[in-house]
């Protein structure tokens, strides 16, 4: 019996969904509402003390960290597999997979500033302080404090388009030898992927690689085509998150593109 706790749009529930997807494995739904805080409820936090989301369970045992809980199904449910037979491309798997973390971290970024910020400067002070204490981790509480106060100019948004530049750079490499970041086998390397960049499309910044890494964006393209992205992100992301989304960012656009070229042309 597989319980999953996630959330509709966050990034690394996405992640385990699309796994559970690829292997049509059945389980049971338990939705987190992020927004309403249902995160850090009492209750969830004896499941997940990080107070975020996703949590597995799995014939009552617990797991959470979206990395680990990919690799424990493709070991407890291996067919079909999405991890190399090789020893080395299995390495070089889980390379990409660590990198998922600092790229989550830059996800972050891109979102808090862009979307979340629009919504939390609405509300009082006293409110938003409230918000901030309720975070266990106290370097991501000083870091959402921070990008609440700065907003899309922040130096932390340089940071994030600094990682995502990196990346795409490293992805194109890779992309020049195989379909997939391992080679001609989709594995948990590209799984692990897709849903920041869905994020990062739905934050209208897809011009990031569409406009400059021709590889990564046919690539990003074939996971879209797969049935478990729609299975796994497109039916479970409400339509009016997309359009919040797409009202919020898109005048943003411009001041993100402009800083991401001059990060491309610094490198």
């Amino acid at each position: 019996m597989l319980t999953l706790y996630h959330g509709d749009t966050a990034v690394c529930a996405a992640k385990v969904r699309v796994t559970l997807a690829e292997k049509e494995l059945e389980y049971d739904s338990r939705p987190i509402n992020l927004h309403a805080g249902e995160q850090f409820d009492p209750e969830y936090l004896k499941l997940n003390p990080n107070a975020v989301v996703p949590t597995l369970i799995h014939d009552g045992d617990i797991l959470i960290e979206s990395g680990v809980i990919n690799e424990y199904l493709d070991e407890a449910f291996p067919d079909p597999p999405l991890r190399p037979e090789s020893l080395v491309q299995r390495a070089r798997m889980r390379q990409w997979t660590k990198r998922e973390d600092t790229i989550h971290d830059a996800i972050n970024t891109m979102t808090a500033v862009i979307i979340f910020r629009h919504d939390l400067m609405q509300k009082p002070p006293e409110e938003r302080a409230k918000r901030y204490d309720k975070m266990p981790n106290l370097f991501k509480r000083a870091k959402w404090v921070r990008m609440m106060d700065e907003g899309i100019e922040s130096g932390l948004v340089h940071e994030a388009l600094q990682h995502f530049a990196k990346l795409f750079k490293d992805m194109e490499a890779a992309l020049a030898k195989g379909s997939w970041f391992t080679g001609d086998q989709f594995t948990l390397a590209d799984v692990g992927f897709i849903s920041f960049f869905y994020r990062l499309e739905m934050l209208q910044c897809a011009g990031l690689w569409r406009n400059h890494f021709p590889r990564v964006t046919d690539w990003f393209e074939r996971c879209k085509a797969r049935p478990s992205f729609k299975t796994a992100i497109l039916d479970l992301v409400p339509g009016p998150a997309h359009e919040k989304y797409e009202t919020i960012a898109s005048p943003l656009w411009p001041k993100v593109d402009a800083a991401w070229r001059n990060v491309l042309a610094s490198q």
